[in-house]
């Protein structure tokens, strides 16, 4: 799938090696340069479906707001915000207040809540919103950097010094969040803009990935694989290989690189179709 600034996108979830159930869900919507991925938890099946709604609550309301012929800007926001970060900023913020009325409407998901992480792109910029700790890398130039602080019990603590990356990713706490949609009425979203660069990969995956494969192994795969699909197949793959404790979902956007989809060919194609 291509965006219409022709970034190549690509998604994918897959239940791991140990759950019977997915509470993972993703979304992309290549026409909006929209990238989400969310990590369900609560009892039964309301993991499945606080990240449903929150997939699905984030999607409506992009397409209502920057589907149409006007795009809309909702009032108020986190004040600093570009317009871009505001709208995406609403759109979590109305996912997580869908998700708590639904846990006090029905007592069978009550307390149920999701990580959520999404994107918008076009091929010179991003606008990230994130709460939890799935996660947003960027590849750029052979190099893998992790955009979004995990919001969980050993993130704070290796923000604070108290742990080492490789204490953190062996530590029995790990899956102790310290921010969630769906736990309280509102939430703080994290809410960042980053450029874009020719070439540049932007990965999007639950923690499924980074329990079980590190990140320098992510980026050798990246550097190895060309196609989005691709990279996030054998991801996904290698997860499993590693023991798959855990659902794991992808999402990858690629950058063309210089040349790719412009000038002559960027033409000829507009003028001919091809």
């Amino acid at each position: 799938m291509k965006t219409r600034d022709r970034l190549e996108v690509a998604g994918a979830t897959d239940p791991g090696c140990v759950r019977k159930n997915n509470e993972d869900n993703f979304a992309v919507e290549p026409d909006l340069g929209l990238l989400v991925v969310a990590d369900g938890m609560g009892g039964h099946s309301s993991g499945e479906v606080a990240s449903d709604i929150s997939c699905r609550t984030i999607v409506d309301y992009a397409r209502k707001m920057l589907g149409g012929e006007k795009t809309m800007v909702p009032e108020g926001g986190t004040p600093g915000l570009t317009p871009r970060g505001r709208q995406l900023e609403f759109f979590v913020k109305s996912a997580n207040a869908m998700i708590y009325e639904k846990g006090r409407a029905f007592p069978k998901d009550a307390g149920m809540g999701t990580t959520v992480v999404a994107a918008l792109v076009d091929a010179k910029s991003m606008t990230v919103a994130h709460v939890g700790d799935s996660r947003l890398y960027l590849w750029r130039r052979g190099e893998l950097t992790q955009l979004t602080e995990d919001h969980s019990l050993v993130g704070e603590q290796v923000k604070r010094g108290q742990l080492t990356a490789d204490e953190a990713a062996r530590s029995s706490l790990q899956n102790i969040l310290t921010r969630a949609l769906g736990a309280e009425k509102d939430v703080k979203v994290d809410v960042a803009e980053h450029p874009l660069f020719p070439g540049d990969l932007v990965l999007l995956a639950t923690d499924g990935l980074s329990k079980m494969v590190v990140d320098a192994e992510v980026a050798a795969v990246i550097a190895a694989e060309r196609e989005p699909q691709k990279i996030v197949d054998v991801l996904i793959s290698k997860s499993r290989a590693a023991g798959g404790v855990d659902n794991i979902s992808v999402v990858a956007a690629k950058v063309p690189a210089a040349g790719e989809g412009g000038g002559v060919r960027n033409l000829v194609s507009r003028l001919f179709g091809r």
